[in-house]
Order: C-alpha cells, then structure tokens, then sequence
C-alpha cells in the first residue's frame, strides 16, 4: 500500500532539504480520496549520511532492514535462497544499501517496477515515473511512448515518458560503486527456461497446489483478520485461490470482493457469478459497482493521467474517482490478494494476432495504417526501439505467446495495476513464482496456453457448482464515449491536439475526418482509428 524513493548522493548534502523535498513528493503521490489521511515517512537511511528513503503511505510497511528495502512479497519458504536474493521467487522490487555499493532489482516478472535516474552527483530510484520527474526538475519528452501508445495503449515495453527516466529489467541486477560513482548492471542467474516436454503434468499440479498454498498462509497469516481482501470473478485464478485458502482454512480471515458495473438482469457475468460463489461459501460479498459513464471529461483525464502516469489505458478504475479503493482503505483493508498469473490463455493464428492479444500491437499491424498521415516517423520510432519481440528460431507460437507474457505484458500492464492501486492498499499475487514458471515452460505444448494446469485444480476442489464462463462486468474504454458528448468531445481534443505540436497536423486532420464519419455506435463497436 506504498510508492517508494530511494535517493543517494554522490558528496554530502544539507539532508533537511532532501527529506522536505520527499515529503512534498510523498504528498504529490497521495491519492486524492484519502489526501491527510495516510501516514508517509522520508528520512535519511539508517547509518548513511548521503541515502535517504521516502515511503508514501508507509502504514505497516517496513523501513530498511539488513541493508535493504524490499518493495512488495519475498516468498520465505525457500530457505536455498536468501531472502534479498535476485532470483527468489515472489512479487518484489528490492533496494540495497551499503557504504561501497547500492544494488537494485525487480523479481524476474518485473511484476514490481523500480525506474531510476542516474548521473555523476545522483542517484535516484521510484516506483513512480512522477517521483523522479519532480526530484530531477526536469522532463525530456520520449517520443518512442507516443509511439506506442498510438498502437496498443500504453507506454510500450520499459519505455518511460521522460527519456532520462530508466526502467529496471527483469532480468538484470543493477549495481552502483559508491566509490568510484560507476554504475553497471549484470545479467541474473536462473533466468534462462527448460525445453517444452520435460515437466509432466500430474508432476506440475502436486508443486503447484502446494507452492500455491504455502505462499497463501505466508502472505494472509501477516495481516489481521480485517485486513485481507480476496477479490472474486467468475474467472479461474481468484476461484482456485478461494478454493485453495478453503482447504487450507484461511477464508475466516478474507473478505470477499468484487467490482463492476451493473449489467442486464439476464446477463451472467462476473459480478452475478461472484455473488453465486461466495453464496456457496457462506460467505458474504463487498459487491461493489462502478459508474456507467463519465462525468466530466477533463477531470476524469487530468486526473487518469496524474495517478496512473499514463502507463496503460484501462480507465475502469479512474471512473469513480478512486473512490471504491478509498473506501476499502477507510475500511480498515491492508491487503488485496490477487488472482494475477504469469500465463496467458486462448488460441492465437499468427504472430500479429499474439501481439493484439498480448497488448503489444505494432503500428504495422494494423491494415488500414496508410490511411493516415504521418505515421511514418512513429513506425520508424518503433522499429528502431531495442525491444525485440519476435519468435525465436525453432520457437512454437504457442511457447513464443508464453515467453511473450512474461517478458513484456506482465512487467507492463500488470505491474502497472499494482502502482495504481498500491497508494490504498498493498497486493501479493501468490501465484507469482519464477520457480512454478520454469516448471510451467517445461510443459509440453499441449498442456499449455490456456490455464489447463488452473482449471484442473479447480475442478479438484471448487464445489460451488457456478459456470466459469461468466462474461465481464467492465466497460470497454470506447464505451466510454458512445454518446454524442463523447463523440464531440473526441473531436473537440483532436483540434487542441493539433495546436501543440506534438503530432504532425496532417495526421490529427486524418483522425478527424475518419472518426467524423463514424456514428456514436461505431465508436463503441471497435478500434475507432486503426483496424487490426
């Protein structure tokens, strides 16, 4: 339930200066629903007279330990593995400090996002873009996020908006020389993954159900009885995780949740199965509903783009202002245990219909781009960015969507909703685990791809008798705009678009005669520009 800052300096500097700057940012990333109501900290690093942290919202959290700040959930039932180890398995982002060295890394996820700033008198590291920009005083535009957004909507892989603002890698441990002012970064261990066909499934299922259910005890039996919160769909992953906390007699302690729009009486979907469910469990249900539009376009942007830092475009959670989320915080929840998997699910024909599926859209997958003028230089953009996403030689589609997940839409769109609500409250996600994925790789092809390893234990021990096909409960983001205030509304934006410059005139022209043809109802049917 924390943004985090870490900063170090190169010479000694006036600290109280340093500490009120962190408090005023701390402030800058409070939410606006609980502005005065949450605890911050910014101080100066135990035994270190240049390093200071800074934790907003840092109720029950843990300041540094051991050298180190660790950021999100270690799972301790390894004990190969020390605890502040780059290749422990868990959700976590870690900062250490020592006298000679500071070192940082994310979990091989990147499920956590640490971004960092660096030059010969500082070093700075967040788990917020913002937090950075506000402490450097400056901010450099980074074109290649433009360019991605254009395409999938959001920043695109480890790119942040300000070009002097660096993401973390999953897969590399950062280390600094406080000595010498070096930086480097080296690869991890443990990163590479077996050959499809060398883990059996019945195998797999044992490890996991296990593994899965030590890491629930350890991470609910943290937190008092009122603090747990399990939210529930009509999905496959918070239905085991429930089953599972069943077995191992944890739901006393959880409160289930669940969150959505009100939909037609004859509808099954997430929110009708969720209350079947927790029905079946004797249990009851914070049921909670979100708004259906819109109210107020601007606000709902300035503030969409303040508290998510742009970073992708799901807006459900914005409609209400935070408020559902401020609630839960008022409420008394630390807590939120989430059903979030490193595997993906469905069938995909070609490597561009992976890509959709995965939120990472090309520009040039979309046939009907030439349709729009000046996209050539965000094409270009795209193509000259270092981030490589195609197939392997010998790679299977099926094993490239998996790798894919991983390795690009997990530390991008799910790490993202965990910064977006971690100024509420804290979230573990207890089916990350590097050590389960490597088992899960070695699956044959067959056994993958679409949860087939979830739904079987489901299957072992769900007792409730409700359908998992239940449609969602969340609006589209088009959907959003399927009115004729909407459809100005776009239109109206598009002209002081064009006015700053950061787009070539003749491509919002482009944009506007397209979606000027377009009626409301086509506005909520599909892409509104661009047709994959």
């Amino acid at each position: 339930m924390a943004n985090y800052i870490f900063i170090k300096t190169r010479q000694p500097t006036e600290q109280s200066k340093i500490i009120d700057k962190l408090e005023q940012v701390c402030c800058l990333l409070e939410p606006t629903i609980i502005k005065n109501k949450s605890q911050n900290t910014a101080t100066i690093w135990p035994e270190d007279a240049n390093g200071f942290y800074a934790i907003q919202n840092s109720e029950g959290i843990a300041g540094p330990k051991d050298n180190a700040l660790v950021i999100g959930w270690i799972d301790q039932t390894d004990n190969k593995v020390k605890s502040y180890s780059s290749n422990a398995d868990g959700s976590y982002a870690v900062i250490i400090n020592k006298n000679d060295e500071v070192s940082f890394f994310c979990d091989q996820f990147g499920s956590r996002t640490l971004w960092y700033y660096y030059d010969e008198n500082i070093l700075i590291e967040s788990t917020s873009q913002r937090t950075i920009v506000a402490l450097k005083s400056t901010f450099k535009l980074n074109q290649v996020a433009i360019a991605w957004y254009l395409s999938s909507g959001c920043q695109g892989p480890f790119i942040s908006w300000d070009q002097e603002v660096i993401q973390a890698l999953p897969n590399l441990e950062y280390k600094l020389d406080v000595g010498n002012w070096s930086f480097d970064s080296i690869q991890k261990r443990g990163m590479s993954l077996p050959c499809s066909g060398s883990t059996k499934l019945s195998e797999y299922l044992k490890i996991y159900e296990k593994q899965v259910t030590k890491s629930l005890k350890q991470i609910v039996n943290e937190y008092a009885n009122d603090q747990v919160l399990l939210p529930l769909s009509g999905g496959l992953d918070s239905r085991l995780l429930l089953a599972l906390s069943k077995k191992a007699g944890l739901t006393d302690k959880m409160t289930l949740a669940n969150w959505g729009v009100d939909t037609l009486a004859n509808v099954f979907d997430d929110k009708k199965a969720a209350n079947q469910i927790a029905s079946s469990y004797g249990k009851n249900l914070l049921d909670k509903y979100l708004p259906v539009n819109i109210d107020g376009y601007d606000k709902f942007f300035e503030h969409f783009a303040e508290a998510s830092e742009g970073r992708i475009d799901h807006f459900n959670a914005f409609t209400d202002s935070f408020y559902m989320w401020g609630d839960f915080f008022k409420r008394g929840y630390r807590i939120i245990v989430r059903g979030d998997i490193p595997y993906t699910e469905g069938l995909d024909i070609n490597p561009a219909q992976a890509r959709m599926h995965q939120g990472l859209q090309l520009l040039a997958d979309y046939i009907n781009i030439k349709d729009f003028i000046g996209m050539e230089e965000y094409i270009q953009l795209q193509n000259n960015s270092k981030i490589k996403i195609e197939c392997l030689d010998g790679e299977s589609l099926v094993r490239w969507r998996d790798r894919l997940y991983v390795s690009y839409r997990v530390p991008m769109i799910i790490s993202a909703f965990s910064q977006q609500i971690s100024g509420f409250v804290e979230n573990r996600a207890p089916m990350f685990n590097w050590s389960l994925y490597e088992l899960y790789m070695g699956l044959p092809d067959k056994e993958k791809g679409n949860k087939r390893h979830i739904q079987k234990l489901w299957k072992k021990y769900d007792r409730s008798g409700v359908s998992f096909k239940a449609v969602g409960s969340l609006n589209s983001m088009n959907s959003y705009f399927d009115s004729i205030c909407g459809h100005e509304y776009l239109l109206h934006k598009l002209l002081e678009v064009k006015k700053t410059g950061y787009f070539h005139p003749d491509l919002i022209d482009s944009v506007q005669h397209v979606l000027s043809k377009r009626s409301i109802n086509d506005v909520s049917k599909s892409k509104i520009f661009l047709v994959s």
